[in-house]
């Protein structure tokens, strides 16, 4: 009998299976892709935040930055003596319409009260900060400063937490699970992502699909940070000389990655000209699709012990934030593994309860 088997071997499967084995637990993962075509992870603007509504996404993004600072150090092999995650430090600008602004002002509270470290500015001061932003219908805005959150490469954080894994004695194997009843193991965790559906009926998270567009701009402002524009939905960061740009439209029941190329000519170039003037003359390079393991219910994560099991976990239904969260949730179920609770952030109010019970917990920003 294996001791503890996790079912997906991505960003949230291989946190756990790092988490897991440096606190002494024989770790085996099984993926059915070892190439990670179509997981959630590489396909990401690879971002890290805190600014989120709920405390508990707040203090996940904060530990998150702090494993990073750690990871040098913490993820260190004989293979790879000096890993990366290649963080750059630009920040988030989240901003906000009279539609979203008492909502946001209200996050703002749990923001102070968990030491974010986020700052507050009104719409009509935004140029005072960012002389490059269009501030109409902008009524507030939220940003960092201090080098608190950016983005990543995911790749890297990736290949650090396996390889770190694997020096630890996990194993990684290529194979595909149709039914947890068949696995024999004293644990499993189901990291499945976009695919949870298929082995567990009861959770309602299902592949979600995101289009991201490569764009070049004659005047290129490498200190922007990523900046989500609430009123469209779309959001964009520089990526070298270009930049990156999200589709506020998503679609279900895709079993393709072709980019949605019509929605930058109806929806993404008219958000990013509107918000930043020198967009206009910018020029669709590239792009790609991907998907997120989205949580109908609430779009809100699904962590911790199915009560329909006596050895059965679960992490899913990041909706976009899997990677940003993936050392919180990596410690957090190790916690809950290994002593019976959670040690260090309370990850209860992530549990299957509530979506078993219909009782929605939503994380309003999708980005």
């Amino acid at each position: 009998m294996d001791d503890v088997v996790i079912v997906g071997g991505g960003i949230i499967g291989a946190s756990a299976a790092y988490f897991l084995s440096n606190a002494g637990r024989k770790v085996k993962v099984i993926e059915r892709d070892p190439t990670y075509k179509k997981a959630s992870f590489p396909l990401s603007l690879g971002g890290f935040r805190r600014q989120f509504f709920q405390k508990e996404n707040i203090m996940l993004g904060k530990f998150a930055r702090e494993f990073l600072l750690q990871l040098p150090k913490a993820l260190k092999t004989k293979k790879n003596p000096d890993p990366t995650a290649s963080m750059v430090p630009n920040g988030y600008l989240l901003l906000f319409g009279p539609e979203h602004a008492e909502e946001q002002y209200r996050a703002l509270e749990n923001h102070r009260s968990c030491e974010a470290g986020t700052k507050n500015i009104k719409g009509s001061e935004l140029s005072n900060v960012f002389p490059y932003v269009n501030s109409d219908g902008i009524e507030t805005a939220t940003y960092t400063d201090t080098k608190i959150e950016g983005w990543i490469d995911p790749y890297l954080l990736h290949n650090a937490l396996k390889n770190k894994a694997i020096e630890l004695g996990a194993k990684f194997t290529k194979g595909e699970v149709k039914n947890l009843k068949d696995l024999n193991a004293n644990i499993i965790v189901s990291a499945a992502g976009c695919w949870t559906n298929e082995l567990l009926n009861d959770v309602p998270v299902f592949p979600q699909k995101h289009t991201v567009f490569r764009v070049k701009c004659p005047k290129h402002i490498p200190e922007m940070p990523l900046t989500g524009d609430l009123t469209t939905g779309v959001y964009w960061r520089p990526e070298g000389d270009e930049y990156l740009a999200g589709s506020p439209i998503s679609k279900w029941d895709c079993d393709d990655l072709e980019p949605e190329w019509n929605d930058f000519e109806e929806l993404v170039w008219p958000g990013l000209a509107k918000r930043i003037p020198s967009f206009e003359e910018l020029k669709l390079t590239g792009g790609w699709a991907g998907y997120y393991d989205t949580n109908k219910l609430d779009n809100n994560a699904i962590v911790g012990k199915h009560p329909a099991y006596k050895n059965v976990y679960l992490a899913t239904g990041f909706t976009g934030r899997g990677l940003m969260q993936s050392p919180g949730i990596g410690r957090g179920l190790t916690e809950l593994i290994t002593t019976g609770s959670y040690q260090t952030i309370d990850l209860n109010c992530f549990g299957i309860e509530r979506i078993l019970n219909k009782k929605e917990r939503v994380e309003p920003y999708v980005l």
